[in-house]
């Protein structure tokens, strides 16, 4: 019988067994080989992003395709894949749309279940459905760690599909931590000039190594910021910070005309909110999640030799409850689910 591990309550979970998947028409069930841990995970596990229990987390995650429902192509059978975390009306290839799935947008479908966060299990198991959509076929000499950055990275990757750059602008990240690292990346492969804003000695280190000209403790990275740019601000700020608080740190070292791109899920609300400076300035805040997954295996097959070294630590499924402990302190764990 495959193994799950299931979020009972909040900093809960335990490791169980439960029948095979069977897959509904147009859905793939896929044999999960490697799954990462992720700040949403974090968020739903320990409460202050409630969802309804009992769920299975996880939707960084790669594997093998072991069956397809009816309507599904069979082809995939067989094939290593990563999947797209939303099973929207595309995805399902339903013959009647919701709204948004008509406009252009299936990221915001109104019918939408989201793996391992909204109405659907996700990747902490052994075996994981998802819609046939979702899936994109990742080459065998692709590495299972580096691969779990796909979702990721395609987010980071998103962040510049929502504000497009020239390739001159200041980008500052506020938290490069496990989604923040890969925005630095991408931000230094445009050829921007990239500011990383941290706490952390570590993750400071870090963001320099992975493509940040400089990298400042939050306390100096206001007049460092100024300085470098000739007391304009950054031309974009992301915040990745998994805070509250964050959205304000980085207002405060945006640009007039700049945009504050929101990278992070906080369960936990911004009490105030001084919304002056944006209409003085001019200042554009940017949500922005889910993105290009074409793109982002471009980039994880040229890279992977690098990217491989973000991934802290590997777990089995049966150390669950330690490894999402872990997680909170470490830079990126990962499950192994299976060989």
């Amino acid at each position: 019988m495959p193994k799950c591990v299931i979020l009972t309550a909040p900093r809960t979970v335990k490791v169980v067994e439960r029948k095979p998947l069977i897959p509904e028409p147009r859905e793939a069930i896929v044999a999960v080989e490697t799954a990462g841990i992720c700040g949403t995970d974090l968020a739903i596990f320990s409460g202050d992003y409630p969802r309804p229990l009992p769920m299975v987390l996880g939707h960084e995650f790669i594997g093998r395709v072991t069956s397809v429902g009816e309507g599904a192509d069979e082809s995939w059978v067989g094939r290593r894949v990563a999947a797209e975390i939303n099973n929207t009306c595309v995805a399902h290839k339903r013959h009647i749309l919701c709204h948004a799935c008509t406009r252009g947008t299936p990221n915001h479908c109104q019918t939408r279940t989201v793996t391992g966060i909204v109405d659907r299990d996700g990747a902490f198991a052994e075996e994981v459905a998802v819609a046939e959509g979702t899936l994109h076929e990742i080459p065998d000499n692709l590495d299972p760690f580096a691969a779990t950055l796909i979702e990721p990275l395609a987010a980071a990757l998103q962040t510049f599909v929502m504000t497009p750059v020239t390739g001159k602008e200041t980008v500052a990240v506020l938290g490069p931590g496990r989604l923040g690292i890969l925005v630095v990346f991408v931000a230094a492969l445009k050829g921007l000039r990239v500011v990383a804003v941290s706490r952390s000695e570590d993750k400071r280190h870090r963001a320099l190594k992975y493509g940040a000209q400089e990298a400042f403790a939050p306390e100096e990275a206001r007049e460092k910021i100024l300085e470098l740019t000739r007391g304009w601000g950054a031309d974009i700020v992301v915040d990745s910070t998994g805070r509250p608080e964050g959205i304000t740190e980085a207002i405060s070292l945006v640009s007039p005309q700049g945009v504050v791109a929101m990278k992070t899920t906080c369960g936990l609300p911004l009490k105030e909110l001084d919304t002056t400076q944006l209409a003085i300035d001019e200042i554009r805040l940017q949500g922005s999640r889910c993105g290009p997954f074409p793109q982002a295996l471009e980039i994880l097959a040229a890279h992977q030799d690098r990217l491989k070294y973000l991934v802290s630590s590997m777990r089995p499924l049966e150390k669950a409850q330690d490894a999402l402990e872990s997680a909170f302190s470490e830079h990126k764990v990962v499950f192994r689910a299976s060989d």
